[in-house]
């Protein structure tokens, strides 16, 4: 199984950045794990084409065949274990390749939302772009360690 988390970036924070690369390593160790941070250039100020530039962008790195999941604070809450659950039977089910999004400042617009059903929070509280990557890449790694029986997590 692939794994690919697609995020909108501006400035990155080194420190988290260090963090975040520390986990994809280990993510690797047991699926193939990747993420892109793309820069919108469009220096529009309307949000409605801030989110139409950002879709684009988005559409571009995305196959047919990938499994879409957007990281959307209204979107379905997981507990560890069930997050850990969710990934095991993408896995069972031998899903080939899943994409995680995580959208601009302004989300993910109305019509890209209709585009895509599968939506997780990560939380109801609204975090940096930074601090999502930072929160699922230690969430994926929590729930690889579950699934493969390696000590991490406390039940």
């Amino acid at each position: 199984m692939n794994i690919k988390l697609i995020y909108i970036s501006k400035n990155k924070s080194n420190n988290i950045e260090l963090l975040v690369e520390d986990y994809e390593k280990k993510i690797n160790h047991f699926i193939s794990y990747s993420s892109i941070g793309l820069k919108n250039k469009n220096q529009k100020t309307e949000k409605k084409l801030i989110q139409k530039s950002e879709s684009d962008l988005i559409l571009k790195n995305i196959k047919s065949n990938d499994l879409v999941i957007l990281l959307d604070e209204k979107g379905k809450e997981f507990s560890t274990m069930d997050f850990s659950k969710f990934i095991s039977n993408k896995m069972m089910n031998r899903t080939k390749n899943i994409v995680f999004l995580i959208g601009g400042a302004y989300g993910f617009s109305t019509e890209f939302k209709d585009k895509f059903k599968l939506k997780i929070a990560l939380s109801k509280f609204t975090f940096s772009h930074d601090l999502a990557r930072l929160f699922f890449s230690e969430q994926l790694y929590r729930s690889l360690t579950i699934i493969n029986n390696i000590p991490y997590h406390n039940q």
